[in-house]
């Protein structure tokens, strides 16, 4: 099932092909913004599309958002492959896979509702694990190149990057949203660069203690 399918796997007309993918990028758009409380009416007012031709394609929000987070990782698991293709390990190739992945938001993406009855759906689990073990060589590689310190692991940066906060909205005057991201990703990037001046207290997390963190705040 890829990100322009809808939950039934049907195939799809060329015109219900191009609403799905137009629900799926507004979607993502309104998700960074506002979060996971945003409404798919929100979706359907700045798609232009009816609250039915949304729900026609996708039956419900965890639905829709399990979609966007599946078209989210596969974006940023293509842009680590890229990185990892390059034929040298550098800190630019690294810091681009780091800003690529803040500027999709993923940390306000991946929530699918923490009261769900099930688990995420295998496609939604499977490109997750995908992007977790790449991020893991990518990692590894810009350490032996000598560019990223040594004490932190591929779930530090997801950690660190769900730190990263959205785009604040500015209520007063209805302008602009404030976005710090680049700020915060410029300090967060200082801080992994080797060698690393500050000596980190505690062990690592892992796999477990990233599984622990999406299933405690997003339900996933």
């Amino acid at each position: 099932m890829s990100p322009s399918t809808p939950p039934d796997e049907r195939p799809l007309r060329a015109d219900a092909r191009q609403n799905v993918e137009q629900i799926l990028q507004v979607a993502q758009d309104v998700f960074a913004d506002l979060g996971y409380q945003a409404s798919i009416a929100e979706v359907a007012r700045r798609s232009g599309l009816g609250m039915g031709t949304i729900y026609r394609h996708f039956p419900n929000k965890t639905a829709l958002v399990e979609h966007v987070a599946v078209k989210v990782m596969q974006e940023s698991l293509a842009e680590v492959r890229r990185a990892l293709a390059e034929q040298s390990a550098t800190w630019t190739a690294f810091a681009r896979v780091v800003r690529h992945m803040v500027r999709l938001r993923s940390s306000q993406l991946f929530p699918v509702s923490r009261g769900r009855a099930k688990e995420p759906g295998p496609e939604l689990a499977d490109i997750r694990a995908q992007l977790l073990t790449a991020l893991e060589d990518l990692v590894a590689r810009t350490q032996r190149a000598g560019a990223l310190r040594e004490d932190v692991t591929a779930y530090d940066v997801v950690l660190m990057l769900n730190s990263i906060p959205p785009r604040l909205p500015d209520a007063e005057d209805d302008g602009p949203a404030a976005d710090l991201t680049d700020r915060c990703v410029g300090v967060l990037l200082d801080g992994l660069r080797a060698p690393g001046a500050e000596t980190l207290s505690q062990p690592a997390p892992g796999r477990r203690e990233i599984d622990q963190f999406f299933r405690t705040m997003y339900g996933l």
